[in-house]
């Protein structure tokens, strides 16, 4: 409202202001369902019973009445509709929806209200034994993977009885026990596969298995809350209400930027880091693309974690007053910290994965992958006493470390020794020959540091 008044240079300012929400109505939903085959064959039956729930024969008609559940005003009110010129047969058809309550008030099935201190410390409680369960099941899903036992299958009786405790906790008010405990046994099993398989991807020992476990379970908390957090700060405001044509606009130019900060990646790990130049290496759009989304994605998450954290102030109040908006320079500097956040990241993993690719040709391995590049250690030959070496000499007696080639040229990293050539000084350096001047092999496999 104030900024509405300062478009038109009025006096006014907002003293009192109150958020108002509409009430909360409870609706209880009323599907009509083709009544059950009673002729043929029990076979014949439940195939015609799949072929209806396949082919959407249920289901065409709904009704949703306020209040608690009362089949017979659903009935009635279904019965008395000409809606779409389609009437009730309840010879054909059958109502399905909630049981209606029992007629003992103290039979009445409790009814959770999180608007209420108890409701919300109620729902707070069944969360948080929710959260517990899950990490139980997900440890012992562990121990089943790092014990080497036979005791370890013992570990499935307790997420037996913890598939009990879901399943009640889940649907304690919809389902009967059987059905709750089916549910509750799924949910376990599949925290236990979770478990079994986390276990796989992390290199901890068995003895770190509860802290791994906990510390997913508090990441898995905390992407939730982030998310919780950046959604109440994006819905409603500005963003949401032009999202229709901000999104496209600053979407465009990620077709052009994205290739081109990977290849600024790759030119810092090749061209930087080892004296190659980018275009004499088999480098694709999709490879430079892969570069460059790793570090795009990691300062989006660090700038999601401030965005979900003022999106928490501003559902919760803190730090709020009221006629004050955020200020306009805000956006420029999150923008520009993001754009910086991005670059130092990206510019750093890539000197980390040059460093890490030297140090293991230096110890005569083959380097490790770079987003789809792949260097090997190959050893030179030349195939004439003279042939023409750019920053030669040509390394003959070390493998020399490759990335391919797109031209009639091949570019090598090798040491290269002093002046002299029977010291051991020297240093490592890029050199290139044509390709019809050398022939490449792999190095003996008893001496990967030198060369036949």
């Amino acid at each position: 409202m104030e900024r509405l008044a300062a478009r038109r240079s009025l006096a006014l300012w907002v003293r009192e202001s109150t958020l108002c929400t509409p009430p909360r109505e409870r609706r209880t939903p009323y599907h009509v369902r083709l009544a059950p085959p009673t002729q043929g064959s029990a076979a014949a039956r439940r195939v015609l019973r799949l072929a209806r729930h396949l082919t959407g024969a249920h289901d065409q008609r709904a009704v949703s009445l306020p209040g608690p559940p009362d089949r017979a005003a659903a009935v009635a009110e279904l019965t008395a509709s000409r809606f779409g010129d389609r009437l009730f047969d309840a010879s054909s058809e059958e109502v399905h929806g909630p049981p209606d309550p029992p007629t003992q008030p103290g039979d009445a099935p409790r009814i959770l209200d999180p608007t209420t201190a108890s409701g919300l410390l109620s729902l707070c409680l069944s969360v948080a034994a929710l959260c517990a369960g899950a990490l139980v099941c997900l440890t012992l899903g562990g121990a089943l993977q790092r014990l080497d036992t036979p005791w370890r299958w013992t570990a499935l009786l307790p997420g037996l009885a913890l598939g009990d405790a879901l399943g009640w906790f889940l649907a304690e008010r919809h389902l009967s026990r059987p059905r709750r405990f089916a549910l509750g046994t799924a949910m376990a099993a599949m925290f236990l596969f979770l478990g079994y398989q986390l276990m796989l991807a992390l290199p901890v020992a068995g003895g770190d298995v509860l802290w791994a476990t906990s510390l997913t379970v508090l990441g898995v908390a905390g992407a939730a809350l982030a998310g919780a957090g950046v959604w109440w700060a994006l819905v409603p405001s500005w963003l949401s209400r032009n999202a229709h044509w901000f999104v496209p606009v600053v979407a465009a130019p990620l077709f052009f930027v994205v290739p081109w900060f990977g290849r600024l990646l790759y030119t810092l790990y090749l061209t930087v880091g080892f004296g190659v130049p980018v275009e004499a290496v088999p480098v694709t759009t999709y490879s430079m693309t892969y570069a460059a989304l790793k570090p795009i994605g990691l300062a989006a998450g660090f700038a999601l974690v401030f965005v979900a954290a003022a999106g928490w102030a501003r559902h919760t109040y803190w730090g709020r007053v009221p006629g004050d908006g955020i200020p306009g320079f805000v956006l420029p500097v999150v923008a520009a910290l993001y754009i910086v956040t991005t670059l130092l990241v990206g510019l750093i993993t890539a000197a980390a994965a040059t460093d890490d690719a030297a140090a293991a040709v230096k110890e005569g391995r083959n380097p490790p992958g770079y987003y789809g590049l792949h260097g090997t250690l190959m050893c030179a030959k030349p195939l004439s006493k003279d042939i023409a070496v750019y920053n030669g000499p040509l390394v003959t007696d070390r493998p020399v470390l490759t990335f391919g080639s797109t031209g009639e040229r091949i570019w090598l990293w090798g040491f290269q020794k002093a002046k002299g050539g029977k010291s051991e000084k020297g240093d490592w350096a890029a050199m290139s020959v044509r390709l019809e001047d050398v022939v490449l092999t792999a190095p003996p496999k008893s001496d990967e540091t030198r060369c036949a």
